[in-house]
């Protein structure tokens, strides 16, 4: 192991491929920028999972970047527990790992905010001494610090005395969306999501907390103008924030721009990967073909279209329609990657199904982990909090409602498994959870 590695840890969402699309595109960025040997992302309800991460890269330095706009309870709780992490630096396994704080900390994010509120100012022709600004967050009643870094935009606009008001609401905490318009009085309201992606909660629950229609024209509300903004995630700038709470580890993350499309994977498993596909000249790996000249679908191997990037091949396989699970068995056909070297078979591969490489070669070597559902239970606090004790049926029917839909083996319920030939999954997934707890209600 050598070198360093960049990981991004999104939210991710079951619902809108927005919500881990922005920070998928910022990996795209940064591995162009070519700042780390190894970057990637990993998410809370998609894949690679917080909790499998690690497993993915073999640098001896790695340094992780909450894209959050707060530091709450996801950023404080959920991911130092699911990575194992004992504080901002933890070692293990011969690895260095560094937690940043959330992207809703750098100071520049201010800039951001301030940005965005005038370019609706200007657009409109508003007149300032009549516009109120609503900064709204997520919050959460899990945790008290949520609420913060919108809470200081709002005050540092106010402080400006450059718009008649500013004001913080939240999306699942106190004050509420429709708070704002009685705490508010100018006519004009530019409402900005303080959210990292356009994803559901930006393109549906805020507005229809807001009661707005149109979120790409001037909504009359309570006799009030409102103007909608996009999400400060949006603005080109994020990567350079995200490089900078990288580097203030101490590592220097240099930019070392390159032309290549497909450099700078999670390496975990990658030698084992080519090594098979020298040995076997046309590997299957789930429902991808890949020889050392192109990688497609199986079910077109006399071609579809042409798509020469990790960005193009992840939103045509990841959009159309968006399929929250990257391994599920409807992996959409009609496309080719047509390859400069073998090498970059593994990187189309890692695309498609983020971190599964990995898991793949150290079965395939003997070596993978697996985690029950008692290990998930126990060291979760929120709705997963003792998944184990889900009653025989519930766990059956989810089997089937979600593995019966998976190009991956349950090996974390049948360990074992078939000596290595299968694609494995070594713990339940987020959306198997989900899933279950569904179930489990219904049923009661």
């Amino acid at each position: 192991m050598s070198g360093a590695a960049l990981i991004l840890a999104g939210h991710g969402s079951h619902v809108s491929a927005n919500t881990a699309g922005i920070v998928w595109s910022a990996v795209d960025r940064l591995r162009r920028w070519g700042v780390a040997d190894e970057i990637t992302a990993c998410f809370w309800k998609e894949a690679p999972a917080f909790s499998q991460v690690l497993e993915t890269v073999e640098a001896e330095d790695v340094v992780i970047v909450p894209v959050f706009t707060a530091r709450g309870y996801f950023t404080s709780e959920v991911i130092p527990t699911e990575l194992g992490l004992t504080g901002n630096t933890t070692l293990r396994d011969g690895k260095r790992i560094r937690l940043t704080p959330p992207l809703g900390e750098h100071p520049h994010l201010g800039s951001v905010v301030e940005r965005q509120l005038r370019a609706v100012v200007d657009q409109f022709e508003l007149a300032p001494d009549q516009t109120a600004a609503a900064i709204i967050g997520h919050g959460t009643g899990r945790n008290r610090q949520s609420r913060d870094t919108a809470r200081r935009q709002a005050g540092r606009i106010r402080e400006m005395n450059w718009l008649s008001e500013a004001v913080d609401a939240y999306l699942d905490d106190e004050p509420n969306i429709p708070s704002l318009y009685e705490r508010t009085s100018a006519p004009h309201i530019i409402a900005l999501p303080y959210f990292v992606a356009d994803g559901s909660h930006v393109r549906h629950d805020i507005p229809r907390a807001l009661g707005i229609a149109n979120l790409d024209a001037v909504n009359r509300v309570k006799d009030r103008s409102v103007y909608y903004c996009e999400p400060v995630g949006s603005d080109a700038s994020i990567c350079e924030l995200i490089l900078d709470l990288a580097r203030e580890t101490g590592l220097p993350f240099q930019r070392r721009d390159s032309s290549a499309k497909w450099r700078r994977f999670p390496r975990a498993g990658r030698r084992a990967l080519l090594q098979a596909l020298e040995s076997e000249r046309i590997l299957q790996f789930g429902q991808v073909m890949v020889n050392r000249e192109r990688a497609w679908h199986r079910d077109n191997e006399a071609g579809g279209s042409a798509l020469s990037s990790p960005a193009a091949l992840r939103a045509f396989l990841r959009e159309r329609p968006f399929r929250p699970l990257a391994t599920s068995a409807d992996l959409p056909a009609g496309w080719r990657v047509d390859l400069k070297d073998a090498q970059d078979a593994h990187d189309v591969i890692e695309t498609i199904y983020p971190g599964l490489v990995a898991d793949w070669a150290a079965n395939k070597r003997g070596a993978l982990k697996c985690e029950s559902l008692e290990e998930i239970g126990r060291r979760q606090s929120g709705m997963f909090k003792d998944i184990h004790r889900l009653p025989q049926n519930v766990i059956i029917m989810t089997l089937d409602k979600i593995c019966g839909n998976c190009v991956r083996e349950p090996t974390w319920w049948s360990p074992g498994g078939n000596g290595g030939a299968a694609l494995p999954c070594r713990s339940a997934c987020n959306l198997w959870l989900s899933t279950a707890r569904q179930l489990e209600s219904s049923a009661s």
